[in-house]
């Protein structure tokens, strides 16, 4: 199926060229990609609507996101166990390791929305 006619007024025929320093483009470049758009369409929605697109991607390091698949595979593991009535001696360690690595990540997740919303 082909891709349906745009109208002409729809169709954008002028093109804008800006020069932009290599970290203003590395800046855009990531707002971009964090909202799942090309540098173009994320400049041309802050342009016309006066606000940044919103994040789709977080920017946080994939190393947090294998730190919570980390912990919620222990989760499972401890729950598991305990489901089964069995209790490890090192339980109330483990639960501390855990608390103390939930607070970590839920404190980065906390500076990085503010850090989206400054």
């Amino acid at each position: 199926m082909s891709r349906p006619p745009i109208n002409d007024s729809d169709k954008r025929v002028v093109q804008v060229n800006i020069r932009l320093t290599a970290s203003e483009n590395d800046r855009v470049v990531e707002w971009a990609t964090s909202s799942g758009l090309s540098p173009a369409n994320w400049i041309r929605h802050k342009i016309f609507t006066g606000k940044n697109p919103p994040t789709q991607l977080s920017p946080l390091d994939a190393s947090i996101y294998h730190e919570l698949k980390r912990i919620g595979v222990n989760l499972n593991q401890a729950t598991h166990k305990l489901n089964q009535g069995e209790f490890p001696q090192d339980l109330r360690s483990l639960q501390l390791e855990l608390s103390n690595i939930l607070k970590t990540i839920l404190q980065a997740l906390l500076d990085d929305r503010q850090h989206d919303q400054g």
